[in-house]
This record gives C-alpha cells, sequence and structure tokens, in this order.
C-alpha cells in the first residue's frame, strides 16, 4: 500500500557571503591599483626643457680701490661740517670749518650783529629824515622864489635877508646828509674789519676733487691707491679688512688730523685673485655677489696683471653708491657664457656608462643620451634635446 511522505521539502538558497567577500577584495584591488597609480604619479618629477644660458667662472673675495682724497685739519680748534655725509660736492666747495678760538669768534660775532642793527637803524633813519629834508626843500624854492620877486622890485634890503635864510637852510640840509653818511660810513668800516678779524678765526677747507663725501676713514688709504695699484702684493691684499661704519668725529681736532674724504665714485677698481688664466686689456662681466644691489653684474677691464700672474685689477666705470664704503665684497667673475636648451643637473642619468635623460612621451620614459655643452652647480646645457622636450627628474 503506497503511502504519501507529510516531510516538507525546503530548498536552499546559496550564501551571499562569499560573494560580497570576493567582491569586496576585488573593490580593494583596484582601489590600491588607482592610489599607487596616483601616488606614482604625484610624486614623479619632471621639468620641461627650455631655453637657458650658464655662467662660467670662479669665485674670489675683491678688494675694492678707489680715486679718494683725504682732507685734513689745517690747525687746532672746533670742527664745523659744513656738508652731510653721501653727498656729492663739487671741485672748490666748502667742505668743513675749524675755529682757533671759540670764544673769541662769539664775541666777534655778537659785535657783528649790534653794528649791523645800528646800521639798520640809521639806513630806517633816513626814511624820516627824508622828511624834514623835504620841508628844508620845499622852504628853499620858496624862499628862492621870494628872492626873485625881492630883486625884481629892488628890495635890497629883504633881498639880503632872504640870501642869508637860503644860505642857512642849505648848509642844514648838507649837514644832515653828511651826519647820516658819516656815522653809516664809520660803521660800515667797523663791519668791515670786524668780519676780516672773524675770518682769521675761521679756516675752510675745501674740495680739492669732486666726489662724494665719506666720514669712514679706515687707515687704508696710502696703501689701496689707484696710481699705484699694480705694486700691490697679495698678502697686503689679504690684510686689508671691512669696516665700512663712519666714526664719530671730536668737536675738537687737532692740525692734520683726517677729518673727511673725498671719494669718485664713477671711477674703481677691483684687485682679486685669479683663478684662470685671463687676458690683460680684454673686459669680462663680474657679478658682485653681496651688497645693497645684490647679485648685479657690471663690465670691468682687466688693465693690469701683476708679474707673477696671480692678481687682477680690473677698471670699473659704473656707480659706486651702494659700495661706497666698502673695502671688499665677493664676486664671481664670468670667464666664459653658455646658451642653449638647459635643464636641472638633477635631469641627467646614468644608464650603461653613458650621460642622458629619461624623456616622457604617452606616460612612457625612454632614456636618450645627450651631450654636456656646459654645466654648473644647479644646471647642464645640452646638445640632443629640443625646447618643449618632457624629462624625468630625480627624486
Amino acid at each position: 500500500m503506497h503511502q504519501n511522505s507529510n516531510k516538507k521539502v525546503i530548498y536552499l538558497k546559496p550564501k551571499k557571503s562569499f560573494f560580497l567577500r570576493v567582491r569586496s577584495i576585488l573593490i580593494l584591488f583596484f582601489i590600491g591599483i588607482i592610489i599607487f597609480a596616483a601616488y606614482h604619479f604625484l610624486h614623479i618629477k619632471t621639468y620641461v626643457v627650455s631655453k637657458g644660458t650658464i655662467d662660467k667662472g670662479f669665485f674670489s673675495d675683491a678688494v675694492i680701490i678707489k680715486n679718494e682724497k683725504v682732507l685734513l685739519s689745517p690747525t687746532n680748534g672746533k670742527l664745523e661740517l659744513l656738508v652731510d655725509s653721501g653727498e656729492r660736492v663739487r671741485v672748490g666747495a666748502p667742505v668743513f670749518r675749524v675755529t682757533t678760538d671759540a670764544r673769541k669768534k662769539e664775541i666777534y660775532l655778537q659785535e657783528i650783529t649790534e653794528i649791523e642793527d645800528k646800521i639798520k637803524s640809521l639806513k630806517d633813519s633816513e626814511d624820516t629824515s627824508s622828511i624834514s629834508l623835504n620841508l628844508i626843500n620845499k622852504s628853499i624854492e620858496d624862499i628862492t622864489q621870494k628872492l626873485k620877486d625881492a630883486t625884481d622890485i629892488s628890495d635890497s634890503g629883504k633881498a639880503k635877508l632872504l640870501e642869508d635864510e637860503l644860505t642857512r637852510l642849505r648848509e642844514e640840509k648838507q649837514e644832515k646828509i653828511d651826519s647820516n653818511k658819516a656815522n653809516i660810513d664809520v660803521l660800515q668800516e667797523q663791519l668791515e674789519k670786524l668780519k676780516n678779524v672773524l675770518n682769521e678765526s675761521d679756516t675752510v677747507v675745501y674740495a680739492p676733487i669732486a666726489g662724494i663725501v665719506s666720514l669712514n676713514i679706515d687707515g687704508f688709504e696710502d696703501l689701496l691707491v689707484a696710481d699705484t695699484l699694480g705694486e700691490l702684493t697679495y698678502s697686503q691684499l689679504q690684510a686689508v679688512s671691512d669696516d665700512s661704519s663712519d666714526r664719530d668725529l671730536s668737536a675738537i681736532i687737532k692740525t692734520n688730523q683726517a677729518v673727511v674724504k673725498i671719494i669718485d665714485n664713477f671711477t674703481w677698481y677691483l684687485a682679486l685673485k685669479l683663478e684662470h688664466q685671463m687676458e690683460e686689456g680684454r673686459s669680462y662681466y663680474i657679478k658682485l655677489l653681496d651688497g645693497n644691489d645684490g647679485n648685479e653684474k657690471i663690465k670691468a677691464k682687466l688693465i693690469n696683471i701683476s708679474e707673477d700672474g696671480s692678481i687682477g685689477f680690473f677698471l670699473v666705470n659704473t656707480g659706486l653708491d651702494s659700495l661706497l664704503d666698502s673695502r671688499k665684497i665677493k664676486v664671481f667673475v664670468v670667464t666664459g657664457t653658455y646658451t642653449g636648451n638647459i635643464i636641472p643637473s638633477t635631469g641627467l642619468f646614468f644608464n650603461e656608462g653613458k650621460e642622458g635623460v629619461y624623456i616622457i612621451e604617452q606616460g612612457k620614459k625612454q632614456f636618450k643620451p645627450i651631450e654636456i655643452t656646459a654645466r654648473n652647480e644647479n644646471n647642464i646645457i645640452i646638445n640632443g634635446l629640443k625646447p618643449g622636450d618632457k624629462i624625468l627628474l630625480k627624486k
């Protein structure tokens, strides 16, 4: 007898957890690839080739030699500067004054002021006296007319009285004029004598050359002389120190004491040790590596080389304002200039013993040998690439 089974059949569904784990792993894998690619892309350093210039040469400590004239005090006394430090003066301009007796000078100045006041007062009084003179002149005119009338009618008695009055008025007029003028003349003569005495108590020193006034007298003025620069030795140049600060001048100075100096700031010289063979008479570019002008490049002519060839003396014809009181400066002497396709030094690689670069094209890098034309510590000028090429740089 067939029996029906009452058992319930249950169909099991496959578990989802396995597929979820696989999918998560794949997602993480792709994310990792993307992160790796992004990291790799962001941390690759590249450079686009461009045109540039490299200066070849050498560094040196140069000594600055100037055309300068030190002005000394001609006598003992009190100093008064008539110009400021850094001021440009012409030939013959007054630079400073020395007073031998300051107390007497004060007395002379006071007397001069008093006499000038008296002269002014007398000249002002001429305006007042001119009124009385006008009255006298009017009286003279009236009496002259009356005298004419008396003469016309033959009144000799009246004419005689009028003549006497006319003589008196004329004498009074002349006395007033002479008295005022005499007083002014006497005072004017006294004034000139006092001024001459005052001038004798003062000694003014004038500029013998045109240039810039400097108070920085450092003691190297007798050694660093432009006319004899070819006689300087390397040891003498090494002994030169740099102190560009102005010194404080005492109000009381002595005879032959240095007061100021005047510097020709348009013609100056650089003396430095030559690290390369250079041609006398040729002009070179020199970079001034410190000072207020930063890395300024100037043109200088090599006018003299020492007998042993170690020192070069360069003539510079350009403004010296920023280096007016300097004695030494760091320089870079340019011996050659090269122009071409330039890349950073970090773009140079070695592959199988060859120098070259890795060019990046369509996301791929390819090694390419190159020829180096010139180089310095930071850059290289090369042949074998063109502007616009993209290259790989070292990290």
